[in-house]
């Protein structure tokens, strides 16, 4: 004897035809070798996420009929793959119950980077994109940004770890470099650092001087808010470009203060326009005059202006420009690459 569910309404009428449930075809399992282990698993996401799945599965039988990936004989063998690496793949792939329900997968940083490799080869576009996001969430030291910016083709880890490295003061050993990033950009980097620090004493290094960065040494405004011609070769300096303009070692005052009431020791530094060139003609940039605040309009003199510093003036990252003059076109291929990849 059957059970009929009476799917009739309450006051005994026909609610009418019902849809069908949605029919989800799964493909069969799949088999993988990796290394010396055999993995399986459903076969239909690997198609669904990936167009190099997709079209290897298409592919017709072999002269003796077989298949491979269709039983745990005859493997798709990947040769050169980690197990590990795919393992994490699979737990991003088919999550597991309790991933579900808690609304969390959590993988190491290690198997992340295993799920990104092998997602960018294999073009698994959405999971190649979630597992850059993760990665973002983690620290990444610079060094690790550029191997993992280049080798999986992600622009901003690059641009990010080359512009961080610089900024380091002191940069690290030579050989280190060398070993970790090869000679040639170990020597661009270097050079780099060389044409945008300047060491302002007691462990501060300026990266990138502006004219917007010279101040008034009475309200500590901007002095320049204006582009100004150089004094020495006539060419115009804006503002804010921070390759324009360049400091003599040795040549800026630090005075440090401390105030035990508003918190730890502060470091001002002095300016004199005697030292402030002009890259382009290495000659002064700014005439050796008094000048008037444009906020307190009291008058400053040329050996007494007042650096206006923060956090990607003092230690921070005003080497963007020459980062973009040196790597500009491997920047811009791996961002032509993600672009096409994420679309």
């Amino acid at each position: 004897m059957s059970t009929v569910l009476d799917e009739s309404a309450s006051d005994g009428t026909s609610p009418g035809p019902i849809a069908g449930p949605k029919r989800i075809r799964w493909g069969g399992i799949i088999f993988f070798k990796v290394e010396q282990f055999i993995l399986e698993a459903p076969r239909y996401r690997f198609a669904e996420h990936s167009e190099v799945f997709e079209t290897m599965f298409q592919l017709p039988a072999g002269g003796d009929g077989t298949v491979e990936g269709l039983d745990e004989g005859h493997p798709i063998v990947l040769e050169g793959y980690q197990a590990t690496h795919f393992e994490a793949l699979l737990k991003v792939i088919y999550p597991t119950a309790d991933d579900l329900i808690s609304g969390s997968l959590k993988l190491e940083k290690e198997e992340w980077i295993g799920v990104l490799n092998l997602s960018t080869r294999w073009s698994m576009k959405k999971i190649r994109k979630h597992a850059i996001n993760e990665l973002s969430k983690v620290f990444l030291n610079p060094m690790e940004k550029i191997a993992l910016g280049r080798e999986h083709k992600v622009a901003k880890w690059f641009r990010d770890g080359l512009t961080e490295l610089v900024s380091e003061h002191p940069i690290r050993p030579l050989a280190e470099l060398k070993s970790q990033l090869g000679a040639e950009m170990a020597c661009t980097l270097l050079w780099i650092q060389n044409q945008t620090q300047t060491s302002l004493g007691g462990g501060f290094v300026l990266t990138g001087l502006t004219l917007g960065m010279l101040g008034c040494y009475h309200c500590q405004a901007a002095m320049f808010t204006t582009s100004k011609s150089c004094t020495s070769c006539s060419q115009t300096i804006e503002v804010d470009n921070r390759t324009a303009l360049s400091l003599a070692r040795g040549t800026v005052n630090m005075h440090v203060e401390t105030d035990l009431t508003t918190g730890p020791a502060t470091a001002t530094f002095h300016i004199d326009l005697k030292y402030v060139l002009h890259r382009k003609c290495s000659n002064r940039a700014l005439p050796l005059t008094n000048h008037t605040c444009p906020i307190c309009s009291r008058p400053t003199s040329y050996i007494g202006l007042r650096l206006i510093h923060g956090k990607e003036a003092i230690g921070g990252s005003g080497v963007s420009q020459k980062i973009l003059e040196e790597f500009g076109d491997e920047i811009a291929r791996y961002e032509s690459w993600d672009q096409q990849s994420l679309t």
